[in-house]
């Protein structure tokens, strides 16, 4: 799986928590960081190709952020990647465990929202009250 995102500095917008937009066309998150910065990202693309962002993606997540909130057009763009997520062909997260080794994966998209229970699942495994060797999320 493939994604991309931006950074953006405003000092004109106030997030005191993670935002996702679900627009039909330009699905996003923004993560809002210290002094003014925000991530901007959750393009996803179907492919292990690497390389730097595309001017599409990187179009839609500006546009996507500016629907979010208009002051976002005057935001600066400190940095701009894309990069590869791990992902299962279902891209569905799991926990697993194999003999000792007790592996969480498959986060790629929504990871800071399946975190807590991937991580109570892993504690559930790895203290052995789960008897299964793996658990979907």
């Amino acid at each position: 799986m493939r994604g991309e995102m931006l950074i953006l500095r405003s000092d004109e917008i106030r997030l005191s928590r993670p935002v996702r937009l679900l627009h039909p066309r330009w699905p996003i998150y923004v993560v809002p960081r210290a002094d003014g910065l925000f991530m901007v990202g959750a393009t996803m693309i179907e492919s292990d190709a690497s390389g730097g962002p595309t001017l599409r993606a990187a179009v839609e997540l500006m546009n996507a952020a500016y629907a979010l909130h208009p002051a976002f057009a005057e935001a600066e763009v400190i940095e701009m990647q894309a990069g590869r997520r791990p992902a299962f062909p279902d891209n569905l997260p799991r926990v697993t465990r194999k003999g000792r080794i007790v592996s969480v994966g498959g986060l790629y998209r929504h990871g800071f929202l399946l975190a807590p229970d991937c991580a109570a699942k892993a504690a559930d495994l790895a203290l052995g009250a789960q008897a299964q060797e793996e658990i979907a999320a």
